[in-house]
């Protein structure tokens, strides 16, 4: 058995906080994390939704349905969600490729409708910081700053090398006080990798149980 590949276009959804326009000052895009809907998310930035500020959610290629207990009993009313995942362990370079081509694409066409030149900052949250740095190594979008919120990179991706590849732009990362799901979420590491490469990076202590302080993500 002989495993090949073949590349087809994907139909990708995203949330549109706001609508591009003139009246746009600026654009965020924000990449939810690993398994996290993104109307999740949304609600995490809702207060950046203002007339002036267009927020962008895309949702990860790879859908899958997950059962999603609403009484915690174990049993009933168990209702399938809809979860999604920027890559996969075994297939993790084409899924790289997938997702650049696909937030390249849809960067582009959001950016058309705005204003020249208006400034656009990037936020992954958890497994969507790792998704965005990758994204944005490969220099294809000029963006303003990037935001890496509870940051996770997982084993497959080398953080350094991704990291020696970004833009010189200034990074913020916003860890979690609450979020148990990876000690990485602290941030330590990851800070002390964008300072070695020569990236001007500061850090924020957040509590995580509501959402994001808009203090937090400020410049």
């Amino acid at each position: 058995m002989l495993p090949l590949s073949f590349t087809t276009a994907r139909t990708a959804r995203y949330l549109s906080l706001g609508e591009p326009g003139g009246g746009i000052a600026h654009v965020w895009v924000c990449l939810h994390g690993h398994g996290q809907p993104v109307a999740e998310l949304a609600a995490q930035l809702h207060h950046l939704d203002t007339p002036e500020c267009l927020l962008i959610l895309p949702e990860a290629l790879s859908r899958y349905d997950q059962l999603v207990d609403a009484n915690h009993d174990g049993i009933t009313d168990a209702a399938p969600r809809t979860n999604a995942a920027w890559f996969a362990a075994e297939t993790l370079l084409p899924d790289l490729t997938d997702l650049s081509t696909y937030l390249d694409a849809l960067v582009a066409q959001v950016l058309a409708a705005c204003p020249p030149a208006v400034p656009v900052t990037v936020l992954g949250y958890g497994h969507g910081a790792a998704a965005a740095c990758r994204w944005l190594a490969s220099n294809a979008v000029a963006y303003e700053r990037l935001i890496l919120v509870a940051p996770v990179f997982p084993p497959e991706i080398d953080r350094r090398a991704t990291l020696v590849a970004l833009p010189e732009k200034p990074v913020l990362v916003v860890s979690t006080t609450t979020d148990t799901y990876s000690p990485e979420a602290a941030g330590n590491g990851l800070m002390q990798d964008l300072l070695d490469v020569g990236l001007s990076a500061r850090q924020r202590l957040v509590d995580a149980t509501g959402p994001l302080p808009l203090a937090a993500l400020a410049g």
